[in-house]
């Protein structure tokens, strides 16, 4: 899946991630100071076992960007995003919102109808993220059913996480 397309900005092409990869996964994650910074070796299986529902940002050689993502075994027509990360030069350009709708679009071809992906009540930013990607695929959206509440965290010190549900029925043409 490398693909390139002249309307992004700065020549940046979408593509599947590698093993290598992971490392600059790891290291947007920790830069942003915002994401939960999952271990390096995460990050590694992510770009290794789920390369095929994970999709990297690249500009000119260099990773700027990522979405890692799997199919639930129990959601085969699901697309679930576990972290969306654009490295601190390249934010405020789109990006989240080009890399989320291409990875819907790469998996079209598995049948996928949904996307989905769990938010904290205070993260407004990847709640106008998931919104935007909503409203770029014109599709229906929902934010409200709780996926884990603060107590599965047990004594880590976490906010609910609300599950956000894009789709029933795409309206998107590919």
């Amino acid at each position: 899946m490398k693909t390139q397309n002249s309307q992004r900005p700065n020549s940046i092409i979408f593509r599947n991630p590698k093993t290598n990869d992971g490392k600059y996964f790891w290291e947007i994650a920790k830069s942003s100071k915002t994401l939960d910074l999952n271990s390096a070796y995460q990050y590694l299986i992510m770009c290794r076992h789920f390369a095929k529902t994970c999709i990297v940002a690249e500009h000119e050689g260099e990773v700027v960007g990522f979405v890692t993502a799997y199919i639930p075994p129990d959601s085969p027509d699901t697309i679930f995003v576990w972290q969306v990360a654009v490295d601190e030069k390249h934010r405020g350009k789109g990006l989240g919102v080009q890399m989320l709708v291409s990875l819907y679009k790469n998996m079209k071809i598995l049948n996928i109808k949904h996307l989905e992906a769990t938010i904290t009540p205070s993260n407004q930013a990847s709640i106008k993220l998931f919104t935007a990607v909503a409203r770029e695929l014109k599709a229906s959206f929902e934010f409200e059913k709780e996926f884990f509440s603060a107590a599965h965290f047990g004594e880590n010190v976490h906010e609910p996480e609300i599950l956000f549900h894009i789709g029933q029925e795409f309206s998107l043409t590919l």
